[in-house]
């Protein structure tokens, strides 16, 4: 998939935008993977739910976490992540995502600041 076929569309539903932010819920079931996308805005999430997620990036190796319900992280995406992840736990996966708009605060990706609630 070249990258002008990849998704804006960082949550599976649209919840709420204005002219500074765009908020997400993202719910996965288990097995299931988002399409890949491109994040442009730097963003938060909020897991809602203790899940297990796989991150993938295109040709490299897939990153496999689990946080607990409450989990936060904040990633500043500079020129642009684009990335598709995959629910690999056993349970739904729900997260709310918030997009903030305009330029990133950074040139390039910086690695995400959390509330150090992971588990692996």
């Amino acid at each position: 998939m070249g990258v002008d076929d990849q998704s804006h569309q960082v949550g599976t539903k649209l919840l709420f935008e204005n002219d500074r932010i765009r908020v997400w819920e993202l719910v996965l079931q288990p097995g299931e993977a988002s399409p890949r996308h491109v994040h442009e805005a730097d963003y938060v999430f909020v897991h809602l739910t203790k899940s297990k997620i796989a991150l993938m990036h295109e040709g490299e190796p897939e990153e496999t976490s689990e946080e607990p319900a409450g989990f936060v992280q904040y990633t500043e995406v500079g020129g642009g992540i684009r990335h598709a992840i995959k629910n690999v736990g056993e349970t739904e996966h729900r997260e709310i995502l918030v997009e903030i708009k305009g330029p990133s605060r950074a040139n390039t990706p910086q690695k995400p600041q959390t509330n150090e609630r992971a588990q692996a």
